[in-house]
């Protein structure tokens, strides 16, 4: 994850999406690299770090561009649910200018390094 190196994967369809939710399927690797060229010859559903939309034809370039610190879902669910109530009332604050942006990944970093 550290190594700066994207991954990129293909799926088959929402079936092959669902599979990969609950682990009985894995993504196709396409590449590996730290600079990604794809060129799309026909409109296609793209997804990338997580964001979904329909692409028109063209030639997209993929690059490491810094680092964001992300929540992962706790193994117990009490944890789970509480880390999700967290970030709702931080991303609340944030909203209402209680908070800086700056601040809100600053506790969002402490609270996924404190939770995992």
């Amino acid at each position: 994850m550290h190594d700066k190196i994207l991954e990129v994967v293909s799926i088959s369809g929402t079936w092959h999406l669902g599979k990969l939710q609950v682990g009985l399927s894995r993504a196709r690797r396409l590449a590996q690299g730290q600079s990604i060229k794809i060129q799309l010859l026909a409109a296609l559903p793209v997804q990338i770090d997580g964001e979904p939309w329909f692409q028109q034809p063209c030639t997209l370039l993929v690059s490491h561009h810094g680092q964001a610190f992300m929540l992962k879902r706790a193994a117990e669910e009490p944890l789970g649910h509480a880390a999700a109530i967290i970030t709702d009332v931080l991303e609340n604050a944030e909203t209402n200018h209680v908070i800086n942006a700056s601040q809100k990944r600053a506790l969002l970093q402490e609270m996924a390094l404190r939770l995992s």
